[in-house]
């Protein structure tokens, strides 16, 4: 009698699948699954990796792109079915025709849809109207939890959400992408749609790219009065100064809201920042202001304003005020984006007084001092302009912060001699802090790519190091100088963000593997393009 002694059959474990879910590209993927040991694969998992083997321009891993299932399903739909336990997130956009797959395949409750309807497209397509969009996904309907709608006019608009919310019982986010002016109409239709058919949805996201003025919140205050409602963003959809204040108490008062995004609406911040508001609620944690608006053909002011700006949501006399609002809070992300640099000091003195604080973002301002902000893990600075002794206490912070893990300090360069005293201070906070890091700074001259090189040499860091430059006008030969400086460290990588021409991507290719340097391409994010990154010769196999 003939024994087999072949070992049975095991399954990855699931801290090796864990792994699997971290990697942002396609190829990587497939060479993990590849590399796993025979018979270690579930049968989705192995229909997966036959999927990945086909190829295409369409990205599958992490979230995967209708059309390119819908393709492969047209030609073996044995593996596709097979395929899609093994799929975490699907992408549909409307335009896309996948109505094969979608009309005869069912996601398991584990496979979530998130779906782009640009009604534009679907005009465009000769849909009969806006609803044949959400049909089109058949049997993946129960599965949709992300819906963003966008057009260049409201025409269909509330039809397709009013007719097919109903149809969401897993919905969670509606995005509402409005090219042109919104009206309240069409405003107050989809959001009572949500009330009444969707009341689970937690995140609404209205944005317009021409300032809309609303005559009326009563549909909005409904949504916020639901238990539900965690997450609002509003661009460029503002209110009047009575409905302003109305909907700034709402906001303010509101018991379950964890995130605020204000983008462009200048009535309604200025309301929540006045004196007479309420303070920030104790369960808010993500609070974003951005007055930023740019001067150009798609800047979102109209002709209400006579082709004039709108008034600043945010200057130098608020700034006092917001740091009273923010004091009292527990914060655990700040992000202010002000259109014209205004003295944000008296904010920064306020955040040591909230412990939960984490995350804080600040661009387009200027600072006479810099507060220890022990409390922090990322923080980011963006046009800046900072006295000599706020960069003095910015270089003790890095030296002394027992959390910090990200730096980033935007795209301008700072002035040559604050720069070194940053790159000291870097140098020292690398060496010291026991745990992965990441900086984004700017250097765009020679002396400042000199100090940077000197600091990296001088860096003597036990974990990954990720840096990104903004490199924008240096030299090729100050770029390479950076790259030599970076052979001599070890657990680090490091990318240019500025464009490149082939023959400089050529050279410094050449010139880091030259100095024994690992080059990478990889993707900072799934849907981005691939970036060139320079490993340390030392430790490369360290993930960063």
């Amino acid at each position: 009698m003939t024994t087999d002694n072949r070992a049975a059959m095991w399954l990855l474990p699931p801290i090796a699948l864990q792994i699997l879910d971290y990697l942002d590209d396609d190829d990587d993927a497939f060479a993990f699954l590849s590399a796993a040991p025979d018979g270690s694969l579930d049968d989705a998992l192995g229909a997966l990796q036959t999927l990945l083997a086909m190829g295409s321009a369409l990205p599958l891993w992490p979230t995967a792109d209708v059309a390119r299932l819908d393709k492969a399903y047209n030609v073996n739909p044995n593996v596709v079915t097979r395929a899609l336990p093994a799929l975490k997130t699907i992408t549909v956009a409307g335009s896309q025709d996948c109505s094969s797959i979608c009309h005869n395949t069912v996601l398991p409750p584990t496979t979530v849809v998130s779906a782009v309807v640009d009604l534009d497209d679907d005009l465009d397509d000769d849909l009969d109207d806006a609803t044949t969009v959400l049909a089109a996904l058949g049997k993946w309907l129960p599965n949709l939890v992300d819906l963003s709608i966008a057009s260049t006019s409201c025409e269909n608009f509330a039809a397709i959400v009013m007719d097919n919310l109903s149809l969401c019982p897993r919905l969670c986010s509606l995005t509402i992408d409005q090219d042109e002016a919104l009206t309240q109409d069409v405003l107050d239709a989809a959001l009572m749609a949500v009330v009444e058919n969707c009341p689970q949805v937690a995140h609404i996201s209205v944005s317009v790219a021409k300032i809309s003025h609303m005559s009326s919140c009563k549909s909005l205050l409904a949504w916020l009065a639901l238990p539900t409602a965690r997450h609002l963003l509003l661009d460029a959809t503002d209110f009047e100064w009575e409905l302003g204040a109305e909907l700034a108490t709402a906001l303010l008062t509101s018991s379950t809201l964890e995130t605020i995004e204000l983008f462009t609406v200048p009535r309604l911040v200025r309301a929540v920042l006045s004196p007479s508001s309420p303070p920030l609620p104790q369960q808010l944690r993500h609070l974003t202001i951005s007055d930023y608006i740019s001067v150009d053909d798609d800047s979102p002011y109209d002709d209400d304003y006579d082709d004039v700006e709108p008034p600043r949501a945010v200057d130098e006399a608020d700034m006092a005020t917001l740091a009273a609002k923010i004091a009292t809070s527990r914060l655990e992300c700040l992000d202010l984006y002000l259109r014209v640099p205004c003295d944000a000091t008296s904010v920064l003195c306020a955040l040591p007084h909230i412990p939960t604080l984490t995350k804080f973002a600040l661009q387009e301002a200027t600072l006479t001092s810099f507060p220890p902000l022990m409390q922090l893990l990322h923080l980011e600075l963006g046009s800046v302009t900072f006295s000599d002794e706020a960069i003095e206490s910015l270089a003790a912070l890095l030296c002394s912060s027992p959390k910090l893990v990200h730096l980033d300090l935007g795209y301008d360069q700072l002035p040559d001699d604050q720069a070194n005293t940053i790159f000291c201070a870097l140098s020292q906070w690398l060496s010291r802090r026991g745990i992965t890091c990441s900086v984004d700074l700017a250097i765009k001259s020679e002396a400042c790519a000199s100090g940077f090189a000197t600091a990296l040499a001088q860096t003597r860091n036990t974990h990954g190091v990720k840096i990104t430059v903004s490199a924008y006008g240096l030299s090729l030969a100050a770029k390479m100088r950076i790259l030599a400086a970076l052979a001599s460290t070890a657990r680090m990588a490091a990318v240019f963000s500025a464009s490149q021409n082939h023959t400089d991507d050529a050279a410094l290719e050449a010139w880091g593997l030259q100095h024994h340097l690992t080059i990478v391409y990889r993707k900072e994010h799934p849907q981005s393009a691939k970036q060139t990154w320079f490993h340390s010769p030392r430790d490369t196999k360290t993930t960063y």
